[in-house]
């Protein structure tokens, strides 16, 4: 009974390390990616290796829908541009992205896992730099872990709250406001 003991808390502690090193390795390529807005084909691509089928399909259709209203705002020839789908960083609490990253903690169960990420955000104009934890969830497919969705931790505006998820169908609804 005490190997099978060892022997859970050390596959569980794999998971735990593999969970983490795929959403250091999703953070390290945002840093030097550094989205705004609606991703790009080429965004997609880069970071669809990080990402479940679900969540990629919704940043896939954000994408979609954002270039048919650019193109649809060109065909009227109008001076007033319609605003983004989505402004600023998508994948952080903070529209102004992050500066740097820490992982805090993951947790692993068979099929799923969660790592808390403290994300900091500083420039120039900043008195003090802005901090707070986004929680990644990671689900397992075919790949391994992949990111299925973002809890954002919220805060005072422009701070974003809820999930990337429920963030992106938001942004596919017919009459809803822009993503900031």
């Amino acid at each position: 009974m005490l190997a099978t003991s060892l022997l859970l808390a050390a596959c569980s502690s794999n998971e735990e390390s593999a969970a983490k090193e795929l959403v250091k390795e999703f953070y390290q390529t945002h840093a030097s990616t550094r989205p705004s807005g609606a991703l790009t084909l080429k965004e997609l691509i880069t970071f669809r290796r990080f990402l479940s089928v679900p969540l990629f399909d919704l940043l896939k259709d954000v994408s979609v829908a954002e270039e048919a209203r650019v193109t649809q705002a060109a065909a009227r020839a109008d001076d007033e541009p319609l605003p983004a789908l989505v402004q600023g960083d998508l994948f952080t609490t903070n529209p102004n992205g992050a500066s740097t990253f820490r992982i805090v903690q993951c947790e692993a169960q068979e099929r799923e896992a969660s790592c808390a990420v403290e994300l900091i955000f500083s420039d120039a104009k900043l008195q003090s730099p802005a901090k707070w934890t986004d929680k990644v969830v990671l689900a397992r497919d075919a790949r391994g872990w992949v990111i299925d969705n973002i809890q954002f931790a919220g805060g005072p505006a422009p701070m974003r709250s809820g999930t990337l998820q429920d963030a992106m169908r938001k942004v596919l609804k017919r009459d809803a406001a822009p993503l900031q």
